[in-house]
């Protein structure tokens, strides 16, 4: 659908198509970071994508962040692939989306890890522990649960 007219005008899209992967809106995807970080990737969930005005692909990004990038830190609680979702949102190219994964609730984690084969990759998949506020640091649990130091 057409957007404002003039140099604002935005093409929005409901998906796009990288290599043989389609990432929709509403999917979450691991974006590529920086090689000192591997063992924690960034990972958004997809709000909206459009091309620019000057022709370039642009994904707005809804973050998640692991809990090491929290105020409080990492906790004996927070598994190995638990994420807060965090209302920092920002626009990136969409070349930075690396691939899609899924971040589902704890209870369906568990489910999907035990039917995952022994020694499988589970690099793709993460939980949602609860959400983060980066600009006060509030931690809330899953369960709806203010955490606190």
């Amino acid at each position: 659908r057409r957007g404002l007219k003039g140099k604002a005008r935005k093409l929005f899209y409901k998906a796009i198509v990288r290599g043989r992967e389609t990432v929709r809106v509403g999917d979450c995807a691991v974006f590529l970071s920086s090689p000192g970080r591997p063992q924690l990737p960034y990972v958004g969930r997809v709000e909206s994508l459009w091309e620019s005005w000057s022709a370039c692909m642009v994904v707005r990004v809804k973050w998640f962040y692991h809990p090491e990038e929290t105020r409080l830190g990492k906790r004996h609680r927070d598994g190995k692939n638990a994420l807060y979702q965090s209302s920092h949102e920002d626009e990136n190219d969409v070349q930075t989306i690396s691939h899609r994964c899924q971040v589902v609730s704890r209870d369906e984690y568990e489910h999907l890890i035990r039917r995952r084969k022994p020694g499988g990759v589970s690099n793709d998949l993460f939980y949602q522990a609860g959400t983060y506020e980066p600009t006060t640091g509030q931690l809330v649990s899953a369960e709806g649960v203010a955490i606190v130091s």
